[in-house]
C-alpha cells in the first residue's frame, strides 16, 4: 500500500542480440499500479537464447541505501538453424529425385502391384487376387514391388574432441546447417528420416527457474541468476526415423538447441543406436573427421545392409584422409566447405 519513490527495472537479454526499444525504465510506482517494458530483440545466431530475468533496484528517497532483487522468471527462445535448399539431389537413393527402384529389397509395398502368379502353398490369403481367381477358376496371388522409399537417418557428430580449435564455431554451425538442409530435402521428397547426435541439448542444461533474492549489490544479482550446469546425459539425442509430415521440423527444432558434447564418440554413437536403426533407411554421418575406428564401423554398417554416405565439414586434409579410409568400402564422401556447396550438390557428383 506504500508508494515506491524510485524503481529501476532492467530486463536482461543476450548481448549478441540487437535491441530496439528500451529494456530499462526508471519509475515512481504508486500503490496498486504496474509498469510494462516493451522492446524488440533480433537474434542473428542459431541457439537457445535466454531472455530475462528482470532485475529490480530501489532504495530510500535519497538513494543512500539501495536494494536489488531478481525476478522469478526467465524465458527461452529457440533460434532455428539456416536451411540451404538442395534442388535435385536424392541423398538416400543416389539418383535424381523421383520414384526409384532399390536393389536392397527389404520391404515390399502392397500398393505397388507388379503382376500375378499362381497360388502356392504358404501364400498369405491377403495376397490372393480374388477377381482374377473368380474369372479363371484358379487361385492367383498378387506380386508386389519393394518399397521405393528409402530415406535416411542423419548422424550428426558434435563431440567436442572431434573438432579442432581452429574455426570450431564456424564448422559446428556448418555441420548443423548441412544436417538441417538434408532433413528438409528428405521431407520434401516424401521419404522417411530421423536423426541421432551426440550433442548436448541446451534445454537440459538451462535452468527454467530463478530464485528471487534480496541482495545488496548488482554483482550479487548476477550471481543469484541461475546459470547453466553440466549435463549428465550420456544417451544420444534422437528423433526416431519414420515418415511423418513434421519430421524435418522436429529435427530442425532440436538442432536449434544442440551444443558441443563430451559424451559419445561418433562410432560409439552409431553402435549404441544400431539395434534401433531401420535397415531400409540410409545412414548419413555428418562429421568433422573420419577416424580409422569410425571407418571400420561404417564399413560394418554397409556390410549389414545399410547404404552409407558421409558428409565431411570444411577440412581438406580430413577429407582426403576420409576418402582414403572409406574408398576400399565404396563409401562416398562429400566435402562441404561452405554453405553454397549445399546449393551446388547434384546427382553427377554421387559415387565419384
Amino acid at each position: 500500500g506504500w508508494p515506491i519513490p524510485w524503481l529501476i527495472v532492467e530486463d536482461l537479454y543476450p548481448p549478441e542480440c540487437p535491441r530496439e526499444g528500451p529494456n530499462t525504465r526508471l519509475a515512481i510506482l504508486m500503490p496498486g499500479r504496474s509498469l510494462n517494458l516493451q522492446y524488440t530483440l533480433r537474434c542473428p545466431n542459431r541457439g537457445y537464447q535466454r531472455i530475462g530475468p528482470t532485475m529490480l533496484e530501489s532504495g530510500d528517497v535519497f538513494g543512500l541505501i539501495k536494494r536489488f532483487r531478481t525476478g522469478v522468471q526467465q524465458d527461452y527462445v529457440s533460434v532455428l538453424p539456416t536451411v540451404a535448399y538442395i534442388e535435385t539431389f536424392n541423398v538416400s537413393a543416389r539418383r535424381p529425385q523421383g520414384p526409384v527402384r532399390i536393389s536392397n529389397k527389404i520391404y515390399e509395398d502392397p500398393t505397388r502391384i507388379a503382376g500375378l502368379r499362381e497360388y502356392a502353398p504358404g501364400d498369405p490369403l491377403n495376397r490372393i487376387h480374388w477377381k482374377a481367381s473368380a474369372r479363371t477358376g484358379e487361385l492367383f496371388v498378387k506380386q508386389v514391388e519393394p518399397s521405393n522409399v528409402l530415406g535416411a537417418t542423419l548422424v550428426l557428430d558434435l563431440a567436442e574432441e572431434s573438432f579442432k580449435p581452429a574455426q570450431r564455431d564456424a564448422r559446428t554451425e556448418l555441420a548443423i546447417t548441412t544436417t538441417a538442409s538434408l532433413a528438409y530435402l528428405l521431407q520434401m521428397s516424401g521419404e522417411q528420416l530421423g536423426m541421432i547426435t551426440n550433442a548436448m541439448d541446451a534445454a537440459e542444461i538451462a535452468q527454467w527457474e530463478v530464485d528471487s533474492q534480496l541482495v545488496l549489490s548488482r554483482d550479487e544479482v548476477v550471481d543469484a541468476i541461475v546459470g547453466e550446469r553440466e549435463s549428465d546425459r550420456l544417451s544420444p539425442l534422437t528423433v526416431p526415423t519414420m515418415r511423418t509430415p513434421v519430421q524435418a521440423q522436429m529435427i530442425i527444432e532440436n538442432l536449434a538447441r544442440v551444443e558441443l558434447g563430451r559424451a559419445l564418440s561418433p562410432d560409439d554413437l552409431i553402435l549404441n543406436e544400431y539395434n534401433r536403426l531401420p535397415r531400409d533407411a540410409s545412414l548419413i554421418p555428418i562429421v568433422p573427421q573420419v577416424s580409422p575406428r569410425l571407418a571400420e564401423v561404417l564399413a560394418e554398417m554397409q556390410i549389414a545392409g545399410f547404404s552409407v554416405s558421409v558428409f565431411l565439414i570444411r577440412d581438406q586434409a580430413a577429407y582426403e584422409e576420409a576418402a582414403v579410409l572409406l574408398a576400399p568400402y565404396n563409401i562416398h564422401v562429400f566435402h562441404i566447405e561452405e554453405e553454397r556447396h549445399l546449393h551446388e550438390l547434384n546427382p553427377a557428383k554421387i559415387g565419384r
